[in-house]
């Protein structure tokens, strides 16, 4: 074999190992806790030999980090390191501001631009209303369901291995709850918002604030953000969840557009 044909298998080597290093951390994002080497290596279809060797390798760069009980690994700090500055530079925000900004001159209203996070919504961008009354949105605060609509938006616009994973962890985590989740009351809820495109809450946080979310895709057709309408509560008032919407799906759809998103972005213009 020439000394050229031991480079590119050299090179290929190194580029699968990043690949399977890029999923090892993929899957601890989405599984939002720790996780053990066997589960790990059963999820991707490896051995545990092999997933140990990466798991080796990602803990001596601080990307991933054992936890002290030994139950398993978390991701690491230096990740949460580079999350920070990576938000600085995230591209949707900037592509995403001048949309934002535009609706919030039209409707006077807050909005929230929020990605996915482990199962949850993280803002990463904001703009206020202008108004004396107006919601407190901070970037890095996380919206969860069941109380937060552009959670419920990211959730179901998941893939469905991400979104059952996290529907097992949180009905696992409250089953003792009596506002525990229904597992299928979720599934119809998810499949109710992938059809309209859109999720509305009239307070969802007893703040006297309702909130329309609608998501946002990129160029391989997949979730990238929810954008997100946080307007002041009117009494008597039953036009909320239609008020701002035809505004909102536009813009929505004009920022996927810009992300490079076709047939997304074709599919919720025909829904408006």
């Amino acid at each position: 074999m020439s000394s050229e044909d031991n480079q590119k298998r050299a090179k290929s080597a190194t580029v699968h190992s990043v690949v399977v290093a890029a999923q090892v951390l993929e899957f601890l994002a989405d599984s939002g806790r720790a996780q053990r080497v066997t589960d790990i290596a059963a999820h991707l279809g490896m051995t545990k030999a092999r997933i140990s060797r990466h798991l080796s390798t990602l803990s001596e760069l601080g990307l991933v980090a054992r936890m002290p009980d030994n139950s398993g690994y978390r991701l690491g700090s230096t990740l949460f390191r580079l999350a920070n500055a990576a938000s600085e530079q995230y591209e949707i925000t900037n592509i995403a501001y001048r949309f934002m900004l535009s609706l919030r001159n039209k409707i006077s209203e807050a909005l929230l631009l929020a990605i996915p996070a482990g199962g949850d919504a993280l803002i990463v961008s904001t703009i206020s209303s202008g108004k004396p009354l107006t919601p407190h949105l901070s970037r890095g605060s996380r919206f969860s369901i069941p109380l937060s609509p552009t959670a419920w938006v990211i959730m179901s616009f998941s893939p469905e291995h991400v979104r059952e994973r996290l529907l097992h962890r949180r009905t696992d985590r409250e089953v003792m709850r009596d506002d525990a989740l229904d597992p299928n009351d979720v599934r119809n809820r998810c499949e109710k918002i992938r059809k309209r495109f859109y999720e509305f809450d009239l307070d969802p946080h007893d703040a006297g604030f309702s909130v329309l979310s609608a998501p946002i895709f990129n160029h391989t057709e997949k979730l990238e953000a929810a954008l997100t309408i946080v307007m002041n509560r009117r009494q008597n008032d039953d036009t909320y969840d239609i008020r701002y919407l035809r505004q909102l799906r536009e813009t929505t759809v004009d920022i996927s557009r810009a992300l490079g998103s076709v047939t997304m972005a074709d599919e919720m213009a025909r829904t408006l």
